[in-house]
């Protein structure tokens, strides 16, 4: 029969392992042994370019939980982008159906109009927005429904 001395060997090495990390720690109250202890710093004689690092403040506030109604919210509870007229600079122009604009705001629109508007990219303008029920893709952005547009001079 022939002998396996690699899985044995194997099987001896994880069994040191396993003790070694079973052993209890070194007690806080005597130091580790060492040659060099006389010439290592004590915490008070730390360089003072090491800061000690801020501990997180323990909070005894709860943590937020989930609270189950029994009816559904009346009203939206999410955001939803607002209706009415917005200023903005085309980017995405053309005749139609969808556009592209940038409100003064930094917010990035996705428009969509069956009016058959020509816009150019760069032109300002002032839109009146929609919300719209259409799941169409008109490019990246919030999806509103343009119902009427100014060109700003």
């Amino acid at each position: 029969m022939r002998a396996r001395p690699p899985y044995r060997i194997g099987l001896a090495l994880m069994a040191a392992a396993i003790v070694a990390g079973c052993a209890s720690p070194p007690s806080l109250g005597t130091p580790p042994a060492s040659s060099s202890s006389s010439t290592a710093p004590t915490p008070s004689e730390a360089p003072p370019s090491e800061a000690p690092s801020p501990e997180a403040p323990s909070s005894t506030e709860p943590l937020p939980t989930i609270t189950l109604t029994k009816k559904p919210p009346k009203e939206p509870t999410d955001p939803q982008p607002s209706n009415g007229w917005l200023a903005g600079m085309v980017t995405r122009g053309g005749k139609g159906p969808c556009y592209g604009m940038i409100a003064d705001d930094g917010q990035r629109y996705a428009l969509y109009s069956t009016a058959g508007v020509e816009l150019a990219k760069g032109d300002r303008i002032n839109a009146h927005l929609e919300t719209t029920m259409l799941r169409i893709y008109c490019g990246p952005g919030t999806l509103m429904a343009m119902t009427e547009v100014e060109r700003i001079k």
